[in-house]
């Protein structure tokens, strides 16, 4: 347990820099994609596609492995894809391989071991666990029992039983970075193997018994990415490498000599390599595809199609038509070609749908951030989901799971990854790194909800495998919060925004805990709570008291700081998952929620009675993993698996007061009315804090943005002067001014008259 100094000191602190000055950011509301009263946008589009294989008996069918999504399927070349993750434990796949003979037997490499499916890669069982990446699978082509894996770090493995039982094989074999093998087609027991910087190319001719390192100069201790036989070569001597740094190598006469066959190259970070027929082709990590002749000396770049951002990898070149090639990217997902290169389409039909698995929103800077949760890592917009730009790399393990914003930093955000722990970006989301790097105090790694308390900077709390941990340092160091049994899976997380230290967690089988002395004891009435199963926490952020859980069993609301629970579930479906709840900051009797397979439903009522909201309309994927609220913008977003959604113009409702609105924040507008120009806001902060001020129109939509970031403690003062966002005088009416602070709000109105 983390011992807290005394809890009122760090409010003094920072009482104590407060300034009454206040320096007015003015600034005019971001622009809005989302749809009016309609659901618009599918973004972030992209996919890491690591490796392509076709079947060899069915031209129609071809299976992708991406990084972080399992293994995508086509059975109809290539038009649509299905995603495939049944039975994964680790869904960032390395490579596949296909059994020649019964095709529905298909064998992936992963992060964590090798997996086969025995019914087309639709479901998938585990035949060896590994600590390290495997980078390729080699299938004996008349001995199919028999199967090799080359592990990363780990060197050979070989089976004999498909996979019943594994040993390794690395006898002779000088560096274990196995990145690629191959069977010699007319001698299959005959292997090479390609590893990684120092090791180049090693050979057996006894089935992986004993290995030897090729010591040619041409490739000779450079690390060898990717190795491909010319099949019209029937005595197998023709072969070709891809070498990581330095371009393509050739040998004719079975590997014992090689030559590098580079002209034309304008990059020699080679990654993958397709022989069919009279064609060659290569893949570079920067400068897209290369393609030659049997009888050409010199390469030539693929035409135009692929994105210079994308690095190629994973090339597929059809052998049933060798004009027509697929070559995976980095971010892009697949590529096709149908004239030997000369131009590229990109490829989509479900490949590219990302998941919003936790979709939250700024309050001050109104970025919307996406963590997609499959390994597809850490997406922002600035144009509410018009446009998405990807984070810096995050983690190759990892399963992003949710997002919490600093309330004393604008800039500092933390992203939780299942299974590594949690990280943290100080400049916005552009680069994140791990704070504890891994191994101060966070125990179990399998972290899940993360959330930012309001008492003081850099104080958090997380959700493990193993009850709450909590960092009083920005994440730098953890500790356990009081006990839990055993095995508390936690799944979310709040606390009440009124200061009193409640917090709340909910778990996967045992309901909801409650702690009300800062973690130091956990208990869980859970008085009237059928479903056990919390997905989702609430607490209202204008009543402190209140509670919203979201169940496998609909909405339970509790009024008493979660000693005792109702069902308020009124016009929601009678069954569905409720995946995430979420609040209207400026309105808060407006609550939403979303219930997996069913969309999105408005409680205009703190939840007594919901409604589908606009029927679902435009809502591309009922299958909603979250939800935040943009309340200034009036603008809601929803995480789905077919990638961010968003809507604006929901109906609004009046939560206002025409004084003090709340005990904790107090906010007046004088002289109200107010001729245009004249109307002055003055508000009270009891600690400092992110801080959005703004003025609304009876529609709901922002008309002028005053303040936004971070504020001191203390008395503020400011003065409107009646103009628009975009420079214009505002007309004369009735308006709302609404202040967000520290998670909650607090609306008044204002009348404006003619000078």
């Amino acid at each position: 347990m983390i011992m807290h100094p005394i809890f009122g000191a760090s409010r003094r602190v920072l009482s104590c820099l407060a300034s009454s000055a206040l320096l007015l950011a003015l600034a005019a509301p971001s622009p809005v994609f989302a749809g009016y009263q309609t659901w618009t946008g599918s973004g972030p589009r992209a996919r890491s596609i690591e490796n392509i294989v076709r079947d060899p008996l069915d031209a129609r069918r071809f299976w992708a492995a991406s990084f972080g999504a399992g293994v995508y399927r086509s059975i109809d070349g290539g038009v649509t894809w299905t995603s495939e993750r049944a039975g994964f434990f680790n869904t960032f796949v390395r490579c596949l391989a296909v059994n020649p003979v019964h095709s529905d037997s298909v064998w992936a490499g992963t992060n964590d071991g090798v997996y086969l499916s025995a019914d087309g890669g639709v479901t998938w069982t585990q035949k060896l666990a590994t600590t390290r990446s495997v980078r390729a699978i080699a299938i004996h082509p008349t001995r199919r029992g028999t199967v090799y894996a080359g592990v990363f770090g780990l060197g050979v493995y070989k089976t004999l039983n498909t996979g019943t039982t594994w040993n390794p094989t690395n006898l002779g074999l000088l560096n274990t970075d196995v990145r690629d093998l191959a069977l010699q087609p007319d001698k299959p027991d005959t292997i090479l193997v390609g590893t990684g910087t120092g090791g180049g190319l090693h050979k057996s001719v006894n089935g992986g018994l004993t290995w030897a390192q090729n010591t040619d100069a041409s490739i000779y201790q450079g690390a060898v990415s990717c190795i491909r036989y010319d099949l019209t070569d029937k005595q197998s001597k023709t072969l070709y490498l891809a070498l990581a740094d330095r371009g393509v190598a050739k040998s004719t006469n079975g590997g014992n000599s090689w030559s590098r066959i580079n002209r034309g190259l304008t990059s020699f970070r080679t990654n993958s390599l397709a022989v069919v027929d009279t064609l060659r082709y290569v893949s570079t990590d920067d400068q897209g595809v290369f393609v030659t002749t049997l009888n050409d000396t010199m390469w030539h770049p693929a035409g135009a199609g692929i994105p210079a951002a994308f690095a190629s990898q994973g090339l597929h070149v059809s052998a049933f038509k060798a004009d027509t090639a697929w070559v995976g990217t980095d971010g892009g997902g697949i590529y096709r070609s149908t004239n030997r290169g000369a131009t590229w389409t990109q490829l989509d039909g479900g490949l590219l749908a990302t998941f919003g698995f936790a979709v939250h929103v700024s309050p001050v800077s109104h970025r919307v951030y996406d963590a997609t949760g499959f390994g597809d890592q850490f997406w922002w917009s600035d144009d509410s989901g018009a446009n998405w730009t990807k984070t810096s790399y995050l983690s190759n393990h990892s399963s992003e799971r949710d997002i919490a914003f600093d309330p004393f930093d604008a800039n500092r955000i933390y992203v939780s990854l299942y299974g590594v722990g949690v990280f943290r970006s100080d400049d916005g989301g552009v680069t994140f790194f791990q704070p504890d790097s891994g191994q101060a105090g966070l125990v179990n790694k399998n972290v899940r909800p993360v959330i930012a308390l309001r008492d003081a900077p850099g104080h958090l709390l997380v959700g493990t495998g193993s009850g709450v941990y909590e960092s009083l340092d920005a994440g730098a160091t953890w500790g356990p919060t009081g006990a839990m049994p055993p095995g508390t899976s936690v799944r979310s997380l709040d606390e009440a925004a009124d200061g009193s230290g409640c917090w709340y967690a909910g778990t996967d089988s045992a309901g909801v805990y409650r702690s009300m002395d800062h973690g130091a004891s956990w208990t869980n009435p859970n008085g009237g709570l059928v479903s056990l199963f919390v997905r989702s926490l609430l607490v209202d952020a204008s009543n402190g008291t209140t509670v919203f859980a979201g169940t496998d069993n609909g909405v339970y609301r509790s009024t008493d700081h979660g000693i005792t629970w109702s069902a308020t579930s009124a016009g929601l479906p009678l069954s569905g998952s409720v995946r995430s709840i979420a609040q209207d900051p400026v309105h808060p009797s407006q609550v939403f929620c979303a219930l997996y397979g069913a969309g999105v439903f408005r409680s205009t009522d703190h939840g007594t009675t919901w409604s589908a909201l606009y029927a679902q309309s435009g809502l591309a994927s009922t299958n909603v993993y979250s939800l935040t609220v943009d309340g200034p913008l009036n603008t809601i977003y929803a995480g789905t698996d077919a990638g961010v959604q968003a809507l604006t113009g929901f109906p609004v409702t009046a939560d206002v007061a025409d004084g003090p609105a709340a005990a904790r924040v107090a906010m007046a507008v004088s002289p109200n009315p107010a001729r245009v120009g004249d109307a002055t806001i003055r508000f009270t902060l009891p600690h400092g804090g992110s801080v959005s001020l703004a003025i609304y129109d009876v529609n709901g939509r922002c008309v002028r943005g005053l303040v936004r970031g971070a504020q001191a403690a203390g008395a503020h003062e400011l003065r409107w002067d009646g103009r628009t966002g975009e420079g214009s005088a505002a007309a004369p009416g009735l308006y709302f001014v609404r202040l967000a602070y520290s998670g909650s709000a607090t609306t008044a109105r204002l009348v404006v008259t003619e000078r």
